[in-house]
């Protein structure tokens, strides 16, 4: 073959390679979307969606893809509005509990490997005697752990914390913060963050390693993600633990969050951070048939069968810890948020479309959820259920806290309205309803509960007011007495109902400030001596009580006298009684 010839051989070869490249990257660009665009098109909406919300929007990242490559990677605003440092392809993001999903893919790589069965008792896998916190005969699996519905309740303290000390271990963290049972497993969906902490301890337990070296070793390494941190400090990727600092948080108006950099002790269930490449690389893993992460396909198949059902349809509402999200299409995945951003992971395994959002926006939705309306269609409650109307009445969250010091929190009632964007059913659990969402279940409030808990608060909250008032009563009447040089008589029924007061005043204090610290983030040990003193105040509350009555007997009073003494005694009767209703006492837990 002479030179010439090859060169045109070559050159042909070179063109056809030249040209196969063009259609994969054109027919990506074509590629129709479950939303009916196709990638050129989807791009320009994102941006006219984004100018729509610049006035609110601090920084965001998207890529949408499919399975032969990207349809759109798009960076939007800054990192650092006040020093205009604008988000790019370096610029790093808090997963926030889409982080979960690194959990659930290692329980599938470990159950692939028959090290892990996931419907065995959760105890088989952790040390003799580890949980000390299970009111229920039924056991906790894996798959429980996965739906969310083992039964645990809410834990508030020490999940975001400035610093570490005293934290050596994801063990430590668990035995120190193990919830209630407060229900049956597998009856009602509670998100539960511990609950995943705990899946993860499993996988240290069944792996040999702590679950940082683990998720490097089975999933960054594999996948090439050099770019993502995922322990309590981010110490596992030293850039990417400098480039967080550069990373400013904002509100979901695009207010400066200041001092937004949080540790999660529970690092499983929400520290993870990385760059947009990395999280779409993750996502791109997972929609592929054959992804690297299994060895067999069918476990991923697998993985994204269902595992929980909305109420008795064949609706799926999990699928292995994978959320069934409602669009114009069913989507698997998660979301996440961060005490300063927000993110979202979202796979059509159908039509092979997947697409990643992230934003340092705390509580995000516009980019989260309403912008992945341009990708994956609007939801149509018909496409998913036939007539089923929401019932009437008050509700309560699943996830929430019913015993310990932090169950005044779980008053947070509400009524179940239509939302055209989200799909719920009703169901039933111990004759009462239950209307099951993604994420969780909201449960009927029976009447004589609600009457009882709003009761107590609202005499409490007259409790205090009655004795503010007496107090400042006997202030400005004792300023008077300075004033004209009078002294009172000796009573010591004046000096006991002020006592009562007092005692009454600095339980609605300490409540206010229990509920401040846990809001802002503080470590329990800094102040779990609150619920000591609810203790100790309980105990004077009650001799206080003990000594009005005894005193009071046989005395003559005037009316009004009487009335004041009733009232002393029984809000301080009202005061003991929310303190023990509401566990305020019980700093132990």
């Amino acid at each position: 073959m002479t030179q010439k010839k090859k060169g045109i051989r070559i050159a042909s070869f070179l063109f056809a390679l030249l040209v196969l490249f063009q259609t994969v990257d054109v027919s990506a660009a074509q590629q129709t979307l479950p939303s009916g665009l196709n990638g050129d098109q989807l791009e320009e909406e994102i941006d006219s969606f984004v100018e729509e919300h610049e006035d609110t929007t601090a920084g965001m990242a998207v890529a949408v893809f499919d399975n032969s490559g990207e349809l759109v990677k798009s960076y939007y605003g800054y990192v650092d509005k006040e020093n205009q440092i604008p988000v790019e392809a370096e610029s790093v993001f808090e997963w926030g509990s889409t982080t979960k999903l690194l959990v659930w893919v290692s329980v599938m790589q470990l159950y692939e490997q028959g090290e892990l069965d996931l419907n065995e008792d959760i105890r088989t896998y952790l040390p003799e005697g580890f949980l000390t916190n299970l009111s229920y005969d039924t056991p906790v699996t894996m798959t429980n752990l996965m739906n969310h519905n083992a039964g645990f309740q809410e834990v508030y303290t020490d999940l975001f914390v400035k610093d570490l000390s005293g934290i050596s271990s994801l063990e430590d963290v668990l035995k120190v913060h193990q919830p209630e049972q407060i229900y049956e497993p597998g009856t009602v969906a509670a998100y539960s963050n511990w609950g995943v902490a705990l899946a993860a301890y499993v996988v240290e337990n069944v792996s040999g390693m702590s679950f940082s070296d683990y998720v490097h070793q089975n999933i960054f390494e594999p996948l090439g993600m050099e770019h993502s941190a995922v322990y309590m400090d981010l110490s596992d990727n030293s850039w990417v633990q400098e480039k967080r600092q550069e990373l400013q948080c904002y509100t979901t108006t695009g207010e400066l969050i200041p001092d937004c950099y949080y540790y999660i002790t529970m690092y499983p269930a929400g520290m993870c951070t990385s760059t947009l490449d990395d999280f779409e690389t993750f996502a791109r893993a997972l929609l592929d048939e054959n992804c690297v992460l299994f060895e067999k396909s069918e476990t991923r198949a697998e993985m994204f069968t269902p595992t929980a059902y909305f109420g008795d349809t064949d609706i799926p509402s999990n699928c292995h810890g994978f959320w069934m999200i409602p669009f114009g299409v069913q989507t698997l995945g998660h979301g996440g948020n961060t005490a300063g951003c927000s993110s979202y992971l979202l796979l059509d395994l159908e039509d092979g479309i997947g697409a990643v959002v992230m934003t340092n926006q705390s509580g995000e939705s516009i980019y989260n959820s309403e912008m992945m309306g341009l990708i994956f269609g609007s939801y149509d409650r018909s496409n998913y259920t036939a007539e089923n109307e929401l019932p009437s009445g008050i509700y309560r969250p699943g996830r929430t806290v019913r015993k310990g010091p932090f169950k005044i929190l779980s008053m947070s009632y509400c009524t179940v309205e239509e939302d055209e964007a989200m799909l719920w059913m009703v169901d039933e659990i111990d004759g009462l309803q239950k209307v099951v969402y993604s994420y969780g279940d909201y449960l009927e409030m029976p009447t004589a509960v609600m009457v009882l808990e709003l009761g107590l608060v609202l005499l409490w909250l007259a409790a205090f007011l009655f004795s503010l008032i007496s107090l400042l009563v006997r202030l400005i009447a004792f300023i008077v007495r300075k004033i004209r040089k009078k002294e009172a008589a000796v009573n010591h029924l004046r000096k006991w109902s002020m006592v009562a007061a007092l005692l009454q005043i600095v339980s609605m204090i300490l409540l206010v400030a229990s509920i401040v610290c846990v809001s802002a983030y503080l470590r329990w040990n800094t102040y779990f001596w609150i619920f000591v003193v609810f203790g100790i105040l309980t105990i004077a509350m009650i001799v206080m009580s003990v000594y009005g009555i005894v005193k009071n007997r046989g005395k003559q009073l005037e009316i009004r006298q009487k009335v004041f003494h009733v009232f002393t005694i029984g809000f301080l009767v009202v005061t003991i009684a929310n303190i023990l209703y509401w566990n305020l006492f019980m700093f132990w837990m």
